[in-house]
């Protein structure tokens, strides 16, 4: 009897002897089970195990590792937007992160993959776009660097092509002025890409729609120069044959053409966004507050982060152990699987010039994710413009094409690296987008262009400068003023100039403390533009004639 008792007694006690012995699972524990979750593809339950880490241990040096792959594993299920707040969270709480890059490109993926066609809204290509060419301009040496400009040239290209889609919408309406500024836009913002020789031909058509044949002139000839050898510079070489208007033979006719239209300047989104990074080492002669004086930022503004610094931080945080090799660790150690920490070796896809396909394939082999496209919204585009900038909701017309079609069209017409003959140097790209920096500068010249009759006057200059214009017209003739900010006129200048046989009669030329002004006398004219040029420095002042009123004129 006693036996049994002690038996009993043995038998009650087991329970309470094995629940002593089991441990409770650590950050080191949840971390590897959400590691070998995430290599199975277990994406919730590797997600589960992550936020364990961060809410139990968030001191842990697996805490932040988890909360990067807790994004990365919401876009490998496809959540793209659980995905993009919980990387965008991971930049705003890491900065100096050594995984930031990875991060902007996942972001910018995120976008991507949620790109439809061509004809429905472009908002996320526009986000895409940013992400992508954040990461080029802040990593530019990065493993990411290559992969992300492939996709800039992507995202630029399909939001070209939805620019050609709503210009041809207005166009095939009649609203020739709507068109005119959508074709435009579309080539001052993206002139390199496939799109640019047809919307450079519509955008001719579209002004001598409007009767400014002067213009449309222009922009055929511009076809003929950038884009010879597309099936549109044929075209463009009989419509300016009909036109019989005269061409600017001296300069460049684009970005005349594009200065008469509004868009000579740089592009709207040119600089914004634009985050200027700085480092100490860039900055000589600066300087800098000792790191054990008390402040934390030396006199540039920027953080100290000397020796001193670098042990306090070393010591306040721990430094981060892998899981053992045993454990299940990075999803790379998985038979095929993605390496999420480290990037893996740029695989390019051949350059196509089309948007069908471009980098699909290099991105599902990164992350792993299934070949299947995402899929395409069926809502049509509903976002247009009015002559007033508005844009009203007037649907697309539907059948129009899909990215796949928008693939088998671009094959069609040569792309641009096909456009320049074998042997020859390819032209330098427009430099539309950017204006140099204007400082003090000398106006060193004033003078007519070289054609017969002249159609412009040229101000040489030493350096780019900032301006100001205005046109004053009557029923006897016009005055545009040039406003040169910064600017003194050369000593051996003339103050007044009498031009022969031009529509310009003649050029006054005043300086004050605040630049140089100067004063041309024309013919009527219905609108003259200044257009910045380079190489050397100097501005191309031309009209755009009122109908009928083009003649020569002769000296007094």
């Amino acid at each position: 009897m006693k036996r049994l008792v002690l038996i009993l007694v043995a038998f009650a006690l087991l329970p309470a002897t094995a629940c002593s012995l089991r441990q409770k699972p650590t950050g080191e524990d949840y971390y590897a089970q959400g590691q070998l979750d995430f290599a199975t593809k277990e994406y919730k339950a590797a997600i589960e195990n992550y936020q364990q880490v961060i809410d139990k241990f968030p001191f842990s040096p697996y805490a932040e590792d988890a909360e990067m792959k807790i994004g990365l594993a919401y876009y490998q299920q496809k959540d793209y937007a659980e995905a993009i707040g919980a990387l965008d969270d991971f930049q705003r709480m890491h900065p100096t992160s050594k995984n930031l890059e990875l991060v902007t490109y996942y972001i910018g993926l995120s976008y991507y993959d949620q790109i439809g066609r061509e004809d429905q809204d472009q908002g996320k290509t526009m986000a895409a776009l940013k992400r992508f060419q954040e990461l080029e301009e802040r990593f530019p040496e990065g493993d990411f660097a290559q992969l992300a400009h492939d996709k800039v040239v992507v995202c630029r290209e399909m939001l070209a092509r939805n620019q050609m889609i709503v210009g041809n919408y207005y166009y095939k309406r009649a609203n020739f002025r709507a068109a005119e500024s959508r074709f435009a836009e579309l080539l001052q913002k993206y002139p390199d890409t496939p799109v640019a020789p047809d919307a450079l031909f519509e955008l001719g058509v579209s002004l001598e729609k409007e009767g400014k044949r002067y213009s449309a002139a222009q922009a055929f000839a511009a076809v003929e120069k950038h884009f010879p050898d597309s099936n549109y510079a044929k075209r463009a070489k009989v419509e300016l044959t009909k036109l019989h208007q005269p061409i600017d033979t001296e300069e460049d006719p684009l970005p005349l053409v594009l200065a008469e239209t509004g868009y000579g300047g740089a592009p709207d989104d040119s600089t914004a966004d634009k985050v200027v990074v700085r480092q100490r080492s860039d900055m000589s002669g600066t300087d800098v507050a000792s790191a054990g004086g008390g402040s934390g930022y030396g006199a540039d503004g920027l953080p100290v982060l000397g020796a001193t610094a670098a042990a306090s931080s070393s010591a306040a945080v721990p430094s981060f152990q892998a899981p053992d090799p045993s454990q299940p660790d990075l999803p790379s150690k998985a038979p095929n699987g993605p390496d999420m920490m480290r990037a893996p070796a740029p695989i390019l896809p051949k350059p196509t010039g089309s948007i069908a396909g471009a980098a699909d394939a290099q991105a599902r082999a990164m992350t792993g994710a299934a070949d299947s496209a995402p899929q395409e919204p069926t809502t049509p585009m509903a976002h247009e413009m009015t002559d007033t900038g508005e844009e009203p909701s007037v649907p697309v017309a539907t059948g129009l094409a899909s990215a796949a079609g928008v693939g088998a069209a671009a094959a069609a017409e040569p792309t641009l690296h096909e456009m320049v003959p074998p042997g020859e140097a390819s032209a330098p790209p427009l430099s539309l987008s950017e204006a140099p920096a204007a400082g003090p500068a000398t106006l060193k010249t004033i003078r007519l262009s070289s054609n017969d009759p002249p159609l412009s006057v040229i101000l040489e200059l030493s350096g780019p400068v900032s301006f100001d214009k205005n046109l004053e017209s009557s029923s006897d003739g016009s005055t545009a003023t040039v406003v040169l900010k910064d600017v003194t006129p050369d000593s051996g200048l003339q103050t007044h100039l009498v031009f022969d046989k031009s529509i310009f009669k003649d050029c006054s030329i005043s300086s004050s403390s605040s630049g140089t002004t100067v004063t041309l006398n024309m013919q009527p004219v219905a609108h003259f533009a200044v257009v910045p040029l380079e190489g050397p420095p100097r501005l191309l002042v031309t009209f755009t004639p009122q109908t009928g009123t083009l003649k020569t004129s002769s000296a007094n």
